[in-house]
């Protein structure tokens, strides 16, 4: 199968050099500032089986890349694919981010693996936002998987897990570094922006049950994820 070369990216000119200071390329891009790494456009990648270009002018480039509609696959990774070559330059532990736009916690991941390796479901909401996010397994936020890698190039591969959620850019960097840009007044996952406002989580209010039958008698909560949220216990 064919793949996008690093090289073949950087000639389109998509491919960020390392820099010294911030630099804002267009709408959320941001020149890289730690030697070793790099932004890649995710409509440039190899795209199969399903997944297609959108456009947005809030997204980087205006393009953005999102799933076939009308396919759920949470149990395993779905057939649409999305492939990236990157470089790391020396050997050491990397951090990959990805700008996201998922407006519910029902269209809220895409399936991720890294040369070959484990499949892992990256998980989040963001509301009516685009949103940097590491890559994480599944609802374990704020905690980036980290990858031992060596010199040389490395391949991440993107599969679809749910309809209408969009992926603009990818950012491949040494850990400890994150991409500047994300401007949210909310805390996506645990509240996200939706009508101007951030609406919180159900699990986020504390001490609270999500369903009909655990909330029979008691007063709703709003939330953004569970059409019927109530206080079980004082937090």
């Amino acid at each position: 199968m064919k793949r996008w070369s690093t090289a073949r990216v950087a000639a389109l000119g998509y491919l960020a050099a390392s820099g010294c200071d911030a630099e804002i390329t267009s709408v959320g891009a941001w020149a890289p500032v730690v030697p070793g790494s790099s932004y890649v456009e995710a409509e440039l990648g190899e795209l199969t089986d399903g997944f297609t270009v959108g456009e947005d002018g809030r997204a980087s480039a205006g393009r953005f890349i999102v799933p076939p509609g009308g396919m759920s696959s949470d149990e395993a990774p779905g057939p649409a694919r999305a492939r990236y070559s990157f470089e790391a330059p020396s050997r050491g532990e990397y951090v990959i981010w990805g700008r996201i736009h998922a407006p519910s916690a029902i269209n809220n991941r895409f399936w991720f693996q890294v040369d070959g390796g484990e499949w892992y479901l990256w998980r989040i909401s963001v509301g009516e936002i685009w949103f940097w996010d590491d890559l994480h397994d599944d609802v374990r936020y704020g905690e980036p998987l980290r990858f031992s890698l060596a010199a040389g190039t490395h391949e991440l591969v993107i599969a679809n897990a749910v309809d209408g959620v969009w992926l603009d850019r990818l950012y491949f960097t040494p850990d400890g570094d994150e991409p500047p840009g994300n401007d949210t007044p909310c805390d996506p996952p645990h509240s996200i922006e939706v009508g101007g406002e951030c609406l919180p989580s159900c699990g986020a209010l504390k001490g609270t049950e999500c369903g009909a039958v655990a909330c029979a008698g008691r007063e709703p909560l709003e939330a953004y994820d569970c059409s019927v949220c109530c206080r079980v216990e004082e937090p």
